[in-house]
């Protein structure tokens, strides 16, 4: 009897103490985490910049033309932002989206190309706004990351 109480008591202990063969990290490492965001030209004078974003919090930005800073800048998050991000990609079910939207239903529209790196998997979509077949969270998740990384600082 005393065994088999032994064994009951392994089998809740383990799974709450993280002791054990299958121990699954619940605080994920964000060390190869990679976010990126790159808004492009269009007919007109959309803000062309790119976001990288790196686990740690660090937020590389690059300026290149009708933004209010041009060059390259850095800043950094937190870790909850970070943690924010990641929630948004999960919300977008960005693995589950298309590679790319690139039909040109309407012209003259800027591109957006976004990328994740996470737990060794990497997905990247390029999103023409023109493209009307292009899903709403696809859009708002890119308007996310801005806001998150606070790229209106160096763009507007």
């Amino acid at each position: 009897m005393k065994k088999y109480l032994l064994i009951v008591i392994l089998l809740i202990i383990l799974p709450i103490t993280g002791c054990g063969k299958n121990n699954t990290n619940i605080s994920p490492n964000y060390d190869e985490l990679i976010i990126t965001l790159e808004r492009t030209a269009c007919f007109g004078t959309c803000p062309i910049y790119t976001l990288t974003i790196h686990g740690d919090g660090t937020v590389v930005y690059e300026g290149k033309d009708f933004v209010k800073i041009r060059g390259i800048e850095e800043s950094i998050i937190s870790q909850e932002k970070i943690e924010k991000l990641i929630l948004e990609f999960d919300r977008a079910d960005y693995f589950s989206l298309n590679d790319n939207y690139v039909e040109h239903t309407i012209t003259d529209a800027q591109s957006v190309i976004t990328s994740i790196t996470i737990d060794g998997k990497v997905k990247i979509i390029e999103h023409y706004h023109g493209d009307l077949s292009a899903p709403e969270t696809l859009s708002n998740l890119e308007d996310k990351i801005d806001e998150i990384a606070n790229s209106n600082q160096w763009v507007k």
